[in-house]
């Protein structure tokens, strides 16, 4: 059995701190604005805030960081640098953050931390994907595509509850569906569609992201219907 740790929790006990918890470490929060040298007494230190927020903390923990203690921040637009203050003590620095169900993207400033990362990762149930730092931004683009896809969602939710009577009854299923199947529509049917939108933000979004799949699948037709759409047609 993986050795049992103390879990210092710097801004309270978030779900993160729970996963350890139900993992079989000892969790504790601690209150660094008033106690800062309580970190002596943990064994990785849990940073699971905005990167405002842990640059702050790292300043106030620097002085009391000891070597080989481990320090993990979930911040996804920012790496290890976050935690160069405490790095100095010669701590284990590492970064996890959480893209989707268990699924973990990580990085770390050195071979031993992105072991141990992994390892943790793993403690709690997760799969780890080891990053370059350089990837945050598009990983963090991708995430709030995924993030948008509810603006979408809402929008044809609306639709439904105006044009099929009795269906809020059934919305919150309609949450949990899977994505629609999807259908090829010539420029004809396309008019159709797009015409019996009654928002003109959802028809501009309609029309945005049908380019979107006439440039991913080189549909010629399709994105000269767009270029008309945008043209006024």
């Amino acid at each position: 059995m993986p050795p049992r740790l103390l879990v210092g929790a710097v801004f309270g006990v978030s779900p993160l701190a729970e996963r350890f918890e139900r993992a079989g470490h000892t969790v504790r929060a601690l209150d660094i604005d008033n106690d800062p040298g309580a970190i002596a007494h943990v064994d990785l230190v849990l940073l699971d805030a905005p990167s405002a927020d842990i640059r702050t903390a790292c300043e106030t923990l620097a002085d009391h960081a000891r070597p080989r203690q481990m320090f993990l921040h979930t911040a996804l637009d920012e790496g290890q640098q976050l935690l160069d203050d405490v790095e100095t003590a010669q701590a284990i620095t590492m970064c996890a953050h959480n893209i989707f169900d268990n699924v973990w993207v990580t990085s770390a400033a050195d071979e031993l931390g992105e072991t141990v990362v992994g390892l943790l990762i793993t403690e709690i149930g997760g799969v780890s994907l080891r990053i370059n730092d350089d990837a945050r931004p598009a990983i963090a683009a991708a995430q709030e595509l995924r993030a948008m896809e509810s603006v979408i969602r809402d929008d044809a939710q609306a639709i439904l509850a105006e044009a099929v009577p009795g269906f809020d009854a059934v919305a919150q299923q309609f949450f949990q569906a899977p994505p629609a199947p999807r259908h090829a529509h010539d420029t004809q049917q396309l008019d159709q569609l797009v015409h019996a939108l009654p928002d003109p933000g959802v028809r501009r979004l309609f029309v945005d992201l049908v380019r979107r799949r006439g440039e991913v699948d080189q549909d010629t037709d399709t994105e000269l219907w767009v270029i008309q759409k945008y043209e006024g047609g």
